[in-house]
């Protein structure tokens, strides 16, 4: 999911059309989610620095959204 996302912002940057962006911060957002479900349900050795880049990336992703509203 977070390749597509990439994919996506790439695309997006090069036609600045939104809804590539739209389906960019929704991708990243399903991404992020996954990861921090992942990590309760299975805590890997590095929970701590994946929540942590998870939260961040969930945190970009809604401010993209709340500045296009």
């Amino acid at each position: 999911m977070l390749i597509l996302a990439v994919l996506l912002l790439g695309v997006w940057g090069i036609t600045q059309q939104l809804p590539y962006i739209f389906l960019c911060l929704s991708y990243a957002i399903g991404a992020s989610i996954s990861i921090l479900v992942r990590e309760a349900i299975a805590p890997s050795p590095q929970t701590r620095v994946s929540r942590l880049t998870a939260l961040l990336l969930l945190l970009v992703s809604l401010y993209g959204f709340a500045d296009f509203l």
